[in-house]
């Protein structure tokens, strides 16, 4: 007599996620009717409980036994699997470019960092950020992103607990490593609120197990649709470089009527004790 219990209790769960999506997809849509722009918010806004996921699993499981790091696959759907009607993989529509730059805001920007080591998380959370014994957060070149367009939604695959303490700490700045555009995609798959579709047979790529990645993959598809880009900031390498910072080593001084007051601004915003 359970499974029939086990089975409703199932399909409700189903028609709840569908109905989640339904609702952020015509919150998108009311939101690009009013102006587009504003699809970059909703970006953040829906990628907000992922983050929270990501960046809280090693503090909620025991020892040995959080979240494993995201990646593309398993945040969307395998990239090597055929999404094409000739059999075209997904990676070979949507590669990866190195060559593209972009500076993510932490604390602000969508990144996701997903710390996995207990002892490598309470480390970085007691010694890094302004005022601890690390000083503030600080990028460098452990620190290695995919950024995935159209939504501007960064995946951390290199320094994971250093990069959620930034996160908490709402420090720092962080340079992507890699560039993914999903827009080839678009033509090939869907996300139906449950599952990751091939748009020519109906054949389930994946279901993944979080629901923000397919809610932001369609609100990826309005921003093609509206030529919206992402909400960060790209980086022109031919562009002059940034003027050093006016107290040296990082920070803006502060003046009250004309005297040095004896604290500074760090760049990403943080007060520093001079």
């Amino acid at each position: 007599m359970r499974f029939p219990f086990f089975n409703r209790k199932q399909e409700l769960a189903r028609n709840e996620r569908k109905a989640r999506f339904q609702q952020v997809m015509e919150l998108a849509r009311d939101v690009a009717s009013i102006d587009p722009i504003g699809l970059q918010t909703l970006v953040r806004l829906v990628a907000a409980p992922l983050q929270a996921k990501t960046i809280t699993s090693a503090s909620h499981a025991a020892p040995h036994c959080a979240r494993g790091a995201d990646d593309f696959s398993c945040l969307f759907f395998w990239d090597s699997l055929p999404v094409t009607p000739d059999g075209r993989q997904a990676y070979k529509i949507s590669s990866r470019n190195s060559d593209q730059h972009f500076k993510l805001r932490l604390g602000v920007d969508p990144v996701l960092a997903t710390p996995w080591h207990r002892d490598r998380l309470a480390n970085a959370i007691a010694t890094i950020g302004f005022g601890k014994r690390q000083g503030s957060w600080s990028e460098d070149e452990n620190h290695r992103v995919l950024i995935v367009l159209p939504m501007g939604v960064g995946i951390v695959f290199g320094g994971n607990h250093s990069m959620a303490a930034g996160i908490a700490n709402g420090e720092g700045f962080v340079t992507s490593t890699e560039v993914q555009d999903l827009t080839p995609l678009y033509a090939y798959v869907q996300y139906d609120g449950l599952s990751f579709l091939r748009i020519h047979d109906g054949a389930q790529l994946s279901q993944p197990e979080d629901e923000e990645p397919g809610m932001l993959f369609e609100i990826g598809r309005l921003m093609v649709e509206h030529g919206v880009i992402a909400a960060v900031e790209r980086i022109d390498p031919d562009a002059a470089p940034n003027p050093s910072l006016s107290g040296g080593d990082g920070y803006y001084k502060v003046l009250i009527n004309g005297q040095d007051a004896g604290i500074a601004l760090t760049s990403s915003g943080a007060a520093l004790a001079l």
